[in-house]
């Protein structure tokens, strides 16, 4: 990661800065993971290995709930220790990127990674392995590959559709052909080997296609977060440092939410009440932005829709892994792992920010041309304002030409702006709508238990 952070650091080019990302989300992910399996050992004195070793399942229906318990107090701590330490990470490199360069953030990694590596080599001891073989195996690390061209082609797809102009653009009709067929190899290969990197019979359980299901509409409806930055932007006119900071809200969302969680589970509160909760809370947030966007909206009220979408976003981020785990064989644990990441961190994010970003953007040009049929010179405030502006211009020293290219500019700017308004508050009503809808589906949705064989 040091490397990689210093290439980062140096380069210009846009795909090396792509594929080394790729490389230190790879690295990072796997760092997390044994960073996770570490400090519940010694802050839990929990040996995890033991929790998710195939043949040590639970073998009673009062085991599989005991554990389940445990899952549902143990998960939300967890996920509140990492989504903390993920958003104060988040604000220090955007203040290293407003007050320095963006250059400076893979500076900083470096730095830390020396300090990480200087403190692993001081606390932990060396341990010399029994046999000859190496730990790793790398004999599957082909079908990894495969799968990450696939994510990363979907990806791109997704992000840069409307820059590029979808399907037009011949790096995005590539990308796609890319990822069906790098997608289908996968499949082919998982399914005819007889020791799969990822077991597709995973998605035989009922409780593992519904936490799949939870996570996308989660992650998709948690892109609705775009509209307090795009209110802020444009009708605040805020940088994104600010915005950035306002974004720190959200770790008291998170730490309501995970308090609320682990109490609520400890009480034997059913999954469907705690998940419905959840949905209702991101789209109270959505409620608020529909009511609260307007020409004059204040700063200091934008930190109360981040508090409640985070902290329904707790509710739900912490235990669908819980309900999607429930009387899980452990040989499936390393396939859920990879469903639930791709899910969460990959597909469901880039399918809702490329749904609400394109949505902005056709509603926008809806209300710009709606808005823009009734301004001309027979309007009354409009041209008032044109006037006032194009004598302005002319008392600066401009000519009469460029006084009323400057006007028009300025009323075209301000039309932008409430066609931005509006477009947000019509999103954030269908917000809700979504949001409410996937509250009924979660209540009434049957919870069912796998049975156990005998």
């Amino acid at each position: 990661m040091y490397i990689f952070s210093y290439i980062c650091a140096k380069t210009d080019s846009v795909f090396l800065l792509a594929l080394c990302s790729i490389f230190m989300g790879f690295l990072r992910m796997v760092l997390m993971m044994v960073n996770l399996f570490t400090l519940i050992k010694y802050a839990g004195h929990i040996e995890a290995y033991d929790k998710i070793t195939p043949g040590n399942e639970p073998t009673t229906d009062e085991g599989w709930d005991k554990l389940d318990i445990e899952r549902s107090a143990a998960q939300p701590a967890i996920y509140l220790f990492f989504m903390v330490l993920g958003q104060l990470g988040t604000s220090l490199t955007a203040w290293l990127a407003f007050e320095y360069e963006w250059q400076y953030i893979h500076y900083f990694m470096m730095g830390l990674l020396l300090l990480c590596i200087l403190i692993t080599f001081i606390t932990m001891p060396y341990h010399k392995y029994t046999t000859r073989r190496f730990p790793i195996n790398f004999k599957q690390f082909g079908n990894a590959s495969i799968f990450c061209i696939t994510l990363t082609c979907i990806t791109y797809v997704l992000t840069y559709g409307k820059v590029l102009d979808w399907y037009d653009d011949p790096t995005i009709q590539w990308a796609t052909v890319c990822a069906i067929i790098a997608g289908g190899i996968f499949l082919y290969i998982e399914s005819t080997q007889r020791n799969p990197y990822y077991q597709l019979d995973v998605f035989k359980l009922r409780t593992i296609r519904m936490g799949f299901l939870f996570y996308f509409l989660l992650m998709v409806l948690n892109s609705s977060a775009m509209f307090v930055n795009v209110f802020t932007g444009i009708g605040m006119k805020l940088d994104n440092f600010q915005n950035a900071t306002l974004g720190n809200w959200s770790m008291l969302g998170y730490l309501i939410g995970g308090i609320a969680t682990i109490w609520l589970s400890v009480k034997g509160v059913h999954f469907k009440y705690l998940f419905a909760a959840g949905f209702l809370l991101l789209g109270l947030s959505a409620m608020f932005m529909y009511f609260e966007v307007q020409g004059a909206g204040l700063y200091e009220r934008m930190k109360y829709p981040v508090i409640i979408r985070s902290t329904g976003m707790m509710f739900l981020y912490s235990l669908i892994p819980t309900y999607a785990t429930q009387r899980m064989p452990y040989k499936y644990l390393s396939s859920w792992i990879c469903t639930m990441l791709t899910v969460r961190m990959v597909l469901a994010p880039s399918i809702g920010a490329a749904l609400y970003t394109n949505v902005l953007q056709e509603r926008q040009q809806h209300y710009v041309t709606r808005y823009a049929q009734n301004v001309d010179m027979l309007h009354p405030e409009a041209s008032t304002s044109f006037t006032q502006t194009v004598q302005g211009m002319q008392y600066q020293g401009k000519s009469k030409q460029e006084a009323i290219s400057m006007a028009a500019i300025f009323t075209k700017g301000r039309i932008q702006v409430q066609a931005t308004l509006s477009a947000v508050k019509e999103m954030a009503g269908w917000t809700l709508y979504a949001c409410l809808f996937c509250m009924i589906f979660v209540l009434v949705v049957r919870y069912p238990k796998r049975k156990l064989l005998t």
